[in-house]
């Protein structure tokens, strides 16, 4: 037992602003006269001791009167009123005025004696009683405790206890009689968040601490201070710096350090505490009857574990996830592997007896070594098709293998497991469904996979290996099917999208597309068949009618039905035909269907597909963040061998901001000279390969480029003015090399393929082509008519173009006040879309015209997205996560990933840098941004 009025010393603390707030109001309160009882309670670690120095820290300048002390081990065996002996020592009272355990008057006059101490030392002044590890406390001085707060009306008098959560208090009953009074409250410290954590690591290396260091450490430490501390020490005595980088070293050791704590609190705990909290490990849940069941304990017994494991904070408060990853692990680490899989098992076979959805009980079932029971394959086969039809293929695909494992010989379970792979990870599908096409006898069945079968090479850009085995198919279902027949058709459509197909073979196809009745969704083949439709309808230009009308066939299937693929196929050809923002919904919607599911890849297909779409709306800065997201997720290596869109997009993002020479190292990247993918990836890399060879100085390697995308185009028999727009792209040039002449053709074939296919977009870039090589007042006619077709269109950037266009035609011709109406226009909207190479050539055109305006410089701010921007304003004018979160009306989670990335583009490391990084123009958000719910003002 310690003993009272130990020294207040400076004692910081972090996120406890609180709690601190409570005992200062309840401290005021008392001095009033209003006796108060605060009883803090938290796990080992959580800052009670620290919590209760910081108070005393606080009040050490006022009048009041400091009685201190703190309970040991047993203290409850040890002599009466010991907790009383410590809180007044020093001030004459011995172990013969109250050692002796009395009882009846002698004990009643020892509680007045101690009560009257009270009363004497509160008319002096304020009195504060802090006893500190108050579960040990003795049950006489809890006793003397409760008698005196009975009787303190009136008194000036705060009594501070601090006590474990996890331990069972030595006296329960007086516990129990102390917790009633009516003067009580309750502060429960839990665990810190990151940004507390964040403020420890910041006390701890005194220089700037990157958010993902800080989210490390609280997973860590469980947010708990005293293990986030030491954490932090061991990582600063590494050397360790708190960066990216060194949140991987947290990580390890702070894994380590976990599982010495939680063993540690396990082994000062009873064996049957010990089991609840292994098989809750292995179970999963709290359920007290299925816990009991399988460590053999009486449910009453396990709810009583149960509530000192919360105590202790190695469960969580929440369900179905009642205990952390990191505590399972150290839980789980003594255990044998033959053990291990005893209990797996055995925990999986009486949730199914229980009655358990089959997803959860096959959770368990894949963790268990060996080929699965036949019991086990009839839940696994279950589990599969619940996640199916939710919408889980990376699940379902998991389920599936270990089936297969039982059953090796099952070919439809093969295949659906390709089907399923096929979203979550095409790269694994593509040998499965080989090996299903080469099973199937059958025409018809090898005609469906050979469709899956390209689908799936197109997706992990194994463009190549699909078409040979689609001829293959081909050629034998022309002679078994219809020339009508859907199967036949789709094997086509599929040839046409890898390139492999000819002219005569796309006229067909689509002429069968416009004639077809075009059935209801139905199911995943039949969605993939309205996708390729649409696809075809639009590459094609047979029929802007009949490529929404297949593509919102797809965007009509209510979620999870419709897969990933068509989403993402229908949305490419939305956003062909103008429909950009159904296209960006259906992109939203596979990108939901992307996450934590084992389907990084599926993510990574519709991020680029997003990039694809927003770029072509001039939302440039977007683009290029969903560029980079696929580039970092998926991996550069990984991406340059098969991922093109990305780069592609990235490319033209940075020939927009005048960055030729990065542009180029990114399609460098691409090192083949035809992407092994489809005509999606090939075309798009010709048109930005010769933008980037133009900006270099290199004109006639351009021009060889697009000729050669020309040819391709033709001999495939792609008619889509707008999908790779090689001919306008063509007359820019020809028009900037003084040879008009040579661009006429190119001029009248956009022409020709804008009229038939009839969006704005089309026939604003046509108007816009043949502007730029016509030459007097019909040229300022056909560009004052694309500004006009243009600013109707969803293409922002090429209405830039057009703007500065028709300036530069005007101011050839004398009319500046014309000039710099349009020239200022093209300014001012190359900049808002990111264009700000465009953006420069116009203002110099405009302060030529006579006109005025600020210098465009590419700062860093400039490749911030809007949301960052919102972001990154609120928090520089102070506000937290949380309150972005709710002013956004977004989660705290993407506040987090939006303030990573915007310290990455400007290259700060914390909150405090970012006004002095960001302009002025960047701080300011509107009024209704800034401005909170109403429940919190």
């Amino acid at each position: 037992m310690t003993s009272a009025a130990a020294p207040v010393l400076p004692t910081p603390i972090v996120g406890r602003t609180d709690e601190l707030k409570t005992l200062e109001t309840r401290l005021a309160d008392a001095c009033r006269g209003q006796a108060a009882l605060v009883v803090i309670s938290g796990a080992t670690g959580m800052g009670k001791t620290l919590l209760l120095r910081a108070f005393l820290e606080r009040t050490s300048g006022r009048e009041l009167t400091v009685r201190h002390g703190a309970c040991g081990r047993g203290a409850a065996a040890g002599p009466g009123y010991a907790a009383a002996l410590a809180l007044f020592s020093g001030l004459g009272l011995g172990h013969q005025d109250v050692a002796q355990r009395p009882a009846g008057p002698s004990r009643y006059r020892i509680l007045h004696g101690l009560h009257a101490l009270v009363v004497e030392l509160t008319a002096q002044r304020p009195l504060v009683l802090v006893l500190d590890d108050a579960h040990a406390c003795d049950e006489e001085s809890l006793r003397w405790l409760d008698f005196t707060l009975r009787r303190a009306q009136g008194l000036p008098l705060l009594v501070l206890l601090a006590r474990r959560a996890e331990e069972e208090p030595a006296a329960p009953a007086a516990w129990a009689d102390l917790l009633a009074q009516p003067a009580l409250s309750s502060v429960h410290l839990g665990p810190l968040g990151h940004a507390q954590v964040g403020a420890l690591a910041r006390q701890a290396f005194r220089v700037p601490v990157d958010p993902s260091f800080a989210r490390r450490v609280g997973d860590c430490s469980g947010g708990n201070p005293r293990r986030a501390t030491r954490l932090l020490r061991a990582l600063c005595a590494e050397g360790v710096r708190p960066d990216a980088h060194g949140a991987i070293r947290a990580t390890e050791l702070g894994g380590r350090l976990i599982a010495l704590s939680v063993r540690g609190r396990l082994a000062r705990m009873p064996s049957w505490i010990r089991e609840v909290a292994t098989v809750t490990a292995v179970l999963g849940e709290d359920s007290p009857e299925l816990l009991g069941a399988l460590a053999g304990l009486p449910g009453a017994l396990v709810q009583d574990a149960l509530a000192l494991l919360r105590r202790g904070e190695l469960l969580a408060p929440r369900h179905p996830a009642p205990m952390d990853e990191a505590v399972r692990r150290a839980v789980l680490e003594p255990l044998s592997t033959e053990e291990l899989t005893g209990l797996r098992a055995r925990a999986a076979l009486l949730l199914s007896d229980a009655g358990r959805p089959a997803e959860q009980v096959a959770g368990h079932l894949l963790q268990l070594p060996g080929a699965p029971e036949p019991w086990m394959v009839t839940v696994l086969r279950e589990a599969a098709e619940r996640a199916e039809e939710r919408g889980a293929p990376g699940n379902a695909a998991a389920f599936l293998h270990r089936v297969l494992e039982a059953e090796p010989q099952d070919d439809a379970v093969r295949l659906r497991l390709a089907t399923a792979l096929a979203q979550a990870d095409p790269l694994e599908a593509v040998p499965l469904l080989g090996e299903a096409l080469a099973r199937a006898a059958d025409a018809r069945a090898r005609a469906r996979i050979a469709v899956q079968y390209g689908m799936t090479c197109l997706a992990a850009h194994q463009a190549p290996a699909a078409a040979g085995e689609l001829a293959a198919v081909l050629h034998t279902l022309r002679s078994e099917l219809d020339p009508d027949d859907e199967l036949r058709t789709a094997v086509e459509s599929v040839l046409l999208i890898t390139g492999s197909a000819d002219r005569s073979t796309a006229a067909s196809v689509c002429e069968r597309i416009a004639r077809s009745t075009a059935p209801g969704a139905g199911g995943p083949q039949a969605q993939q068949g309205h996708a390729l439709s649409a696809l075809l309808s639009a590459l094609y230009s047979c029929s802007r009618q009949v490529t929404v009308e297949h593509a919102r066939r797809v965007l009509d299937t209510p979620e999870p039905a419709a897969p990933s693929w068509p989403l993402i196929t229908s949305a490419m050809a939305l956003g062909l035909v103008d429909e950009t923002q159904d296209a960006l919904v259906a992109l939203e919607r596979a990108l939901r269907c992307g996450q934590g599911d084992h389907s990084e890849w599926t993510r990574a297909l519709a991020l680029s597909g997003r990039a694809l779409v927003r770029y072509a709306t001039g939302a440039i800065p977007e683009a290029m963040a969903d560029a980079l997201t696929v580039l970092e997720s998926v991996g550069e290596e990984s991406c340059g061998a098969r991922l093109t869109l990305p780069r592609v997009v990235l490319a033209n993002a940075r020939l927009d901001r005048g960055e030729p020479e990065r542009a180029e190292q990114l399609l460098d990247g691409i090192d083949r000279p035809r992407p092994q993918g489809s005509i999606l990836d090939y075309h798009p890399y010709l048109l930005a390969r010769a933008r980037a060879r133009w900006a270099l100085g290199d004109p006639e390697a351009a021009l060889g480029l697009l000729l050669e995308s020309g040819r391709v185009q033709e001999a495939a028999g792609l008619a889509n003015p707008v999908f790779s727009p090689w001919w306008a792209e063509a007359c820019h040039l020809l028009a900037a090399l003084g040879r008009p002449h040579q661009a006429r053709e190119f001029a009248e074939h956009g022409e020709e393929l804008a009229q038939r296919w009839g969006t704005a977009r089309g026939l604003g870039q046509a108007a816009l082509a043949r502007g730029v090589l016509t030459p007097g007042r019909p040229g300022i006619e056909l560009l004052a008519e694309s500004v006009a077709r243009l600013s109707c269109s969803p293409a922002r950037a090429e209405h830039a173009r057009a703007e500065y266009a028709l300036g530069r035609a005007l101011l050839t011709t004398g009319d500046l006040a014309g000039a710099r109406e349009h020239l200022r226009a093209a300014t001012d909207r190359a900049r808002g879309c990111g264009a700000l190479a465009l953006a420069r050539a116009a203002r110099g055109l405009l302060i030529t015209a006579g006109g005025r305006m600020r210098e465009i410089t590419a700062a860093p701010v400039d490749m911030l997205t809007g949301a960052e921007c919102k972001v990154a304003a609120l928090v520089a004018g102070g506000a937290s996560n949380r309150q972005i979160a709710q002013t956004l009306f977004v989660t705290v989670r993407t506040v987090e990933t939006h303030l990573t990335s915007v310290y990455r583009k400007l290259g700060v490391g914390h909150r405090a840098a970012l006004a002095s990084a960001l302009p002025p123009r960047a701080l300011t958000v509107p009024p209704r941004a800034l401005a909170l719910p109403a429940r919190h003002c």
